[in-house]
């Protein structure tokens, strides 16, 4: 994490979201269900998807997706135990549902998963950090899989939306660092392909979708 800022209190987070945030979902999951459906395959035709979820302490994409998609395993992956601790109320009996209580930079490499994806996860770190979080992506996949990040992206409606909220003393995102889109791409063409992007307008703190293929090489 960013070493010189305050670093996000995420149990705080957890405990009790933005209202603002809640509205904003509907938005990115759409958005993100529509790229899983059009990029997203399972290994084998008959099979559903194995997806990983990096960042997804207590997902709040991970009901529309289940609902949404074919899954034969959802992985989430997460540092923040409190986060976690929700997750397991919430689907602790569901066998497709698999927390894990790991850094995105210290995994366990295993190249299986058809979709590996992260929602504000990679502006978190410093430039080396973020570019090894969005290698770690590519380090879960197969060969032909596909990632899926996003991130904020510092457009002016971005910087003056923060700038009016840290006025208001209510931005919780200490360590967030909006993160021009060449910065992701060039991590991101170390081990996969662009097939889709998108600027995120409607979330006013605006953010970028990118949409990769792992090379098969």
């Amino acid at each position: 994490m960013l070493t010189s800022q305050k670093a996000t209190d995420w149990d705080r987070y957890y405990t009790s979201v933005p209202a603002t945030a809640k509205l904003t979902r509907r938005y990115s999951t759409s958005v993100l269900l529509k790229a899983i459906r059009r990029y997203a395959t399972p290994r084998a035709q008959a099979e559903g998807l194995a997806i990983v979820e990096i960042g997804g302490a207590n997902s709040c994409f991970l009901e529309a997706i289940l609902a949404g998609v074919n899954c034969r395993s959802y992985e989430i992956i997460d540092t923040n135990q409190y986060g976690l601790s929700l997750l397991q109320e919430r689907f602790g009996n569901n066998p497709v549902v698999r927390p894990h209580k790991q850094s995105v930079l210290a995994l366990s490499p295993d190249e299986r998963s058809d979709l590996v994806f992260s929602v504000g996860l990679v502006e978190h770190f410093d430039p080396e950090n973020t570019r090894k979080a969005v290698l770690a992506h590519f380090d879960l996949l197969r060969p032909g899989g596909t990632a899926i990040i996003t991130f904020p992206a510092p457009t002016l409606l971005y910087r003056a939306t923060r700038k009016l909220i840290e006025m208001l003393g209510m931005w919780k995102f200490h360590d967030e660092r909006p993160l021009a889109p060449p910065e992701v791409a060039a991590a991101i063409r170390q081990r996969g392909e662009i097939v889709w992007e998108k600027m995120m307008w409607p979330l006013i703190l605006t953010q970028y979708l990118m949409v990769a293929r792992k090379r098969l090489e």
